[in-house]
């Protein structure tokens, strides 16, 4: 049973989220060739100040990293 976990330092609304679900769940079913309820997703979303480039936040740096 494939697990795909994905990392988000950027608030995204509820339909994006939807969408990045069926998305991902439709793409690993079609290359894995397998049901799609046999795929699990985790999403996961950090606040900006737990991710840095370069060693600076990206709430301190500006930058915008949204799904």
């Amino acid at each position: 049973m494939p697990l795909i976990q994905v990392l988000n330092a950027s608030p995204s609304s509820t339909e994006k989220w939807r969408q990045l679900l069926a998305a991902l769940t439709a793409t690993c079913a079609e290359a894995m060739e397998i049901r799609p309820d046999t795929i699990r997703v985790i999403l996961q979303e950090l606040p900006r100040e737990s991710w840095s480039v370069a060693g600076i936040t990206l709430a301190d740096s500006g930058q915008n990293e949204s799904v």
